[in-house]
This record gives C-alpha cells, sequence and structure tokens, in this order.
C-alpha cells in the first residue's frame, strides 16, 4: 500500500473539496494535496491506492469521488488510519447517519 501519509493527504481533499459530487481528476487532487515535492512518484501511486478503495467511486480518466453510500467505511479509515479526531469527522461528515456504528477507542 502506498504511503498512509500521502493516502491521507488525497482524502482531505476530497473530504474537503467535495465539488458538489462530481469526480475530481488525478492532477487536480494531487495539486491541491499537501505532501513533499520529492514525493510526487508516491504520491501518484497513493492515488491509485485511494481509488482502489470501497468508499471511493472510480470514474477512469474523468476521476474518483466519495461514495456517499459508504461513508461509515470512509469515517473508521480517517479515524484509524489518518487518525483525524472524531470532533473533525463529525465536523466534516456532515451528512452521515451511522456515527453509531463506528468503533471509536473511547
Amino acid at each position: 500500500m502506498a504511503e498512509t501519509e500521502l493516502v491521507c493527504a488525497i482524502l482531505r481533499v476530497l473530504v474537503s473539496d467535495h465539488a458538489y459530487g462530481k469526480p475530481r481528476p488525478r492532477d487536480i487532487l494531487l495539486n491541491k494535496a499537501a505532501y513533499p515535492p520529492h514525493k510526487g512518484g508516491a504520491a501518484k501511486e497513493a492515488y491509485e491506492t485511494v481509488r482502489k478503495q470501497e468508499f471511493v467511486v472510480d470514474h477512469a480518466t474523468r476521476g474518483i469521488k466519495l461514495d456517499s453510500s459508504e461513508f461509515g467505511a470512509l469515517v473508521q479509515f480517517l479515524y484509524d488510519e489518518c487518525r483525524w479526531e472524531r470532533f473533525e469527522l463529525e465536523l466534516r461528515i456532515k451528512h452521515f447517519e451511522g456515527w453509531d456504528e463506528i468503533e471509536w477507542d473511547e
């Protein structure tokens, strides 16, 4: 799997800049993601990892977008792998109704 830090940077852009459900092309996502310039090749690999996740819809050359029917898997991934805090998840993923189903470390 690609570096978790880069996968999380790409997911942060997808969550923050959802573009009203339109697919986001790879180049736009990578330009907006925060990572060191020398990790450009690894960032492209991370994009490939992201596009294979169950909570991402892949539109081939048009790009990728979040699958709103899989927000539970997205929230769990962001919490477990990206170490997002619960308050940030609840703030950014507003249309998710399965908060009781998330496995929190509390």
